[in-house]
């Protein structure tokens, strides 16, 4: 159960760290406006990003790779799909849903046999 906790931890900070360095980018325009670089959010989204990672190498010790991997990145890619979508306004297809529906199921059958 701890296991979940922490992958579900791991996959917000990062979903939402993920979300505010796009914001970030979308504030500062192009690359050629560099005096804009540091805003808040790209700040905070790097500071999330980095929480993450910690967390991520605390899951590492705990866990398999092997197990711990898809868990991680299926729960992410769900979790910055949705936040895309409710945030930033972008638009998915049906492929990008069916996907993630497979990814979700492909989840399950793991957790079923964790090794």
């Amino acid at each position: 159960m701890r296991f979940f906790v922490l992958i579900g931890i791991y996959a917000f900070l990062n979903a939402i760290g993920q979300l505010l360095i796009k914001m970030g980018t979308i504030e500062v325009g192009s690359l050629t406006n560099l005096d804009k670089l540091v805003n808040t959010k790209l700040l905070g989204g790097i500071f999330l990003f980095g929480l993450s990672f910690l967390t991520w190498i605390y899951i590492l010790f705990k866990a398999n790779l092997s197990y711990a991997f898809p868990f991680a990145v299926g729960l992410g890619y769900a979790a910055v799909l949705s936040l895309s979508l409710l945030v930033l306004k972008e638009s998915a297809t049906a492929i990008q849903f069916i996907g993630m529906i497979l990814v979700g199921g492909g989840i399950v059958l793991m957790s079923l046999n964790p090794s």
